[in-house]
Protein backbone atom coordinates (compact mmCIF):
# COMPACT_ATOMS: atom_id res chain seq x y z
CA UNK A 1 0.00 0.00 0.00
CA UNK A 2 1.50 3.18 -0.64
CA UNK A 3 2.15 6.11 1.52
CA UNK A 4 -0.37 8.10 3.46
CA UNK A 5 -0.57 11.68 1.85
CA UNK A 6 -2.66 14.42 2.94
CA UNK A 7 -3.71 16.11 -0.34
CA UNK A 8 -4.62 19.05 1.84
CA UNK A 9 -1.40 19.46 4.04
CA UNK A 10 0.24 22.07 2.26
CA UNK A 11 -3.38 24.14 2.88
CA UNK A 12 -3.25 23.26 6.87
CA UNK A 13 0.89 24.40 6.89
CA UNK A 14 -0.37 27.96 5.56
CA UNK A 15 -3.39 28.19 7.65
CA UNK A 16 -1.56 27.12 10.77
CA UNK A 17 0.96 30.11 9.92
CA UNK A 18 -1.69 32.22 9.82
CA UNK A 19 -2.81 31.55 13.22
CA UNK A 20 0.52 31.91 13.77
CA UNK A 21 0.68 35.02 12.61
CA UNK A 22 -2.57 35.79 14.05
CA UNK A 23 -1.90 35.24 17.89
CA UNK A 24 1.65 37.15 17.39
CA UNK A 25 -0.41 40.31 16.35
CA UNK A 26 -2.58 39.67 19.31
CA UNK A 27 0.08 39.54 21.33
CA UNK A 28 1.42 43.08 20.03
CA UNK A 29 -1.89 44.25 21.22
CA UNK A 30 -1.50 42.58 24.62
CA UNK A 31 1.51 44.51 24.83
CA UNK A 32 0.20 47.82 23.59
CA UNK A 33 -2.37 47.46 26.62
CA UNK A 34 0.20 46.66 29.06
CA UNK A 35 2.07 49.80 27.84
CA UNK A 36 -0.79 52.49 27.87
CA UNK A 37 -1.60 50.34 31.44
CA UNK A 38 2.04 50.98 32.97
CA UNK A 39 2.29 54.43 31.20
CA UNK A 40 -1.07 55.16 33.58
CA UNK A 41 0.20 54.08 36.20
CA UNK A 42 3.65 55.49 36.11
CA UNK A 43 1.87 59.07 36.02
CA UNK A 44 -0.56 58.37 38.72
CA UNK A 45 2.89 57.73 40.83
CA UNK A 46 4.64 60.41 39.81
CA UNK A 47 1.44 62.82 40.43
CA UNK A 48 1.12 60.87 43.99
CA UNK A 49 4.95 61.81 44.40
CA UNK A 50 4.82 65.25 43.84
CA UNK A 51 1.65 65.48 45.71
CA UNK A 52 3.60 64.05 48.92
CA UNK A 53 6.86 66.27 48.47
CA UNK A 54 4.70 69.67 47.95
CA UNK A 55 2.62 68.35 51.05
CA UNK A 56 6.22 67.45 53.01
CA UNK A 57 7.76 70.44 52.32
CA UNK A 58 7.82 73.25 55.72
CA UNK A 59 7.13 76.35 53.24
CA UNK A 60 5.20 75.92 49.87
CA UNK A 61 5.44 79.07 47.52
CA UNK A 62 2.41 79.98 45.09
CA UNK A 63 4.48 78.86 42.13
CA UNK A 64 4.95 75.61 43.22
CA UNK A 65 1.19 75.17 44.18
CA UNK A 66 -0.07 76.53 40.67
CA UNK A 67 2.66 73.75 39.06
CA UNK A 68 1.06 71.73 41.21
CA UNK A 69 -2.15 72.37 40.08
CA UNK A 70 -0.96 72.10 36.01
CA UNK A 71 0.83 69.42 36.43
CA UNK A 72 -2.71 67.54 38.49
CA UNK A 73 -4.54 69.13 35.31
CA UNK A 74 -2.44 67.50 32.83
CA UNK A 75 -2.27 64.37 34.44
CA UNK A 76 -6.39 64.56 34.31
CA UNK A 77 -6.00 65.20 30.44
CA UNK A 78 -3.69 62.43 29.93
CA UNK A 79 -5.77 59.74 32.49
CA UNK A 80 -8.50 60.91 29.50
CA UNK A 81 -6.71 60.21 26.99
CA UNK A 82 -4.88 57.12 28.06
CA UNK A 83 -8.23 55.79 29.00
CA UNK A 84 -9.38 56.40 25.22
CA UNK A 85 -6.31 54.74 24.04
CA UNK A 86 -7.23 51.27 25.89
CA UNK A 87 -10.69 51.28 24.85
CA UNK A 88 -9.42 51.27 21.36
CA UNK A 89 -6.72 48.87 22.61
CA UNK A 90 -9.49 46.85 24.22
CA UNK A 91 -11.98 46.87 21.02
CA UNK A 92 -9.12 46.12 18.61
CA UNK A 93 -8.34 42.68 21.17
CA UNK A 94 -11.62 41.49 21.10
CA UNK A 95 -11.29 41.78 17.33
CA UNK A 96 -8.45 40.20 17.00
CA UNK A 97 -9.35 37.55 19.21
CA UNK A 98 -12.37 36.50 17.00
CA UNK A 99 -9.91 36.32 13.67
CA UNK A 100 -7.23 33.87 15.98
CA UNK A 101 -10.69 31.99 16.92
CA UNK A 102 -11.99 31.46 13.17
CA UNK A 103 -8.30 30.94 12.40
CA UNK A 104 -7.75 28.55 14.87
CA UNK A 105 -11.32 26.72 13.63
CA UNK A 106 -9.83 26.32 10.18
CA UNK A 107 -6.85 24.83 11.19
CA UNK A 108 -9.18 22.34 13.60
CA UNK A 109 -11.70 21.53 10.15
CA UNK A 110 -8.24 20.54 8.31
CA UNK A 111 -6.87 18.38 10.98
CA UNK A 112 -9.69 16.58 11.32
CA UNK A 113 -10.00 15.86 8.02
CA UNK A 114 -6.85 14.90 7.74
CA UNK A 115 -7.43 12.09 11.41
CA UNK A 116 -10.55 11.09 9.32
CA UNK A 117 -8.41 10.35 6.47
CA UNK A 118 -5.82 8.48 8.43
CA UNK A 119 -8.44 6.78 9.85
CA UNK A 120 -9.35 5.68 6.59
CA UNK A 121 -6.30 4.96 5.30
CA UNK A 122 -5.02 2.60 8.20
CA UNK A 123 -8.47 0.59 8.14
CA UNK A 124 -7.30 0.17 4.89
CA UNK A 125 -3.74 -1.31 5.55
CA UNK A 126 -5.04 -3.22 7.87
CA UNK A 127 -7.09 -4.91 5.71
CA UNK A 128 -4.75 -5.21 3.15
CA UNK A 129 -2.16 -6.61 5.72
CA UNK A 130 -5.32 -9.10 6.44
CA UNK A 131 -5.88 -10.00 3.25
CA UNK A 132 -2.15 -10.79 2.59
CA UNK A 133 -1.61 -12.95 5.51
CA UNK A 134 -5.10 -14.81 4.47
CA UNK A 135 -3.05 -15.45 1.10
CA UNK A 136 0.04 -16.24 3.05
CA UNK A 137 -1.52 -18.68 5.25
CA UNK A 138 -3.46 -20.19 2.25
CA UNK A 139 -0.56 -20.42 0.23
CA UNK A 140 1.19 -22.53 2.47
CA UNK A 141 -1.58 -24.07 4.03
CA UNK A 142 -1.97 -25.56 -0.11
CA UNK A 143 1.80 -26.57 -0.25
CA UNK A 144 1.76 -28.70 3.09
CA UNK A 145 -1.84 -29.95 1.58
CA UNK A 146 -0.05 -30.86 -1.11
CA UNK A 147 3.27 -32.34 0.53
CA UNK A 148 1.13 -34.55 2.44
CA UNK A 149 -0.61 -36.28 -0.87
CA UNK A 150 2.96 -36.27 -2.54
CA UNK A 151 4.10 -38.47 0.52
CA UNK A 152 0.66 -40.29 0.66
CA UNK A 153 1.17 -41.32 -3.03
CA UNK A 154 4.83 -42.21 -2.76
CA UNK A 155 4.04 -44.92 -0.40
Amino acid sequence: MKKFTFSLGRVLDWRAMQVRIEESALERLYAELRAIDSTEAALTRQRADSERALLAAPVATGAELAALDSFRIFTVTEHTRLEKLRADCSKRIAAQVQLVVVKRRDVRLLEHLRDRRLKTWNQDLNREIDAQADEAYLARFTRNARRSQDRSSQL
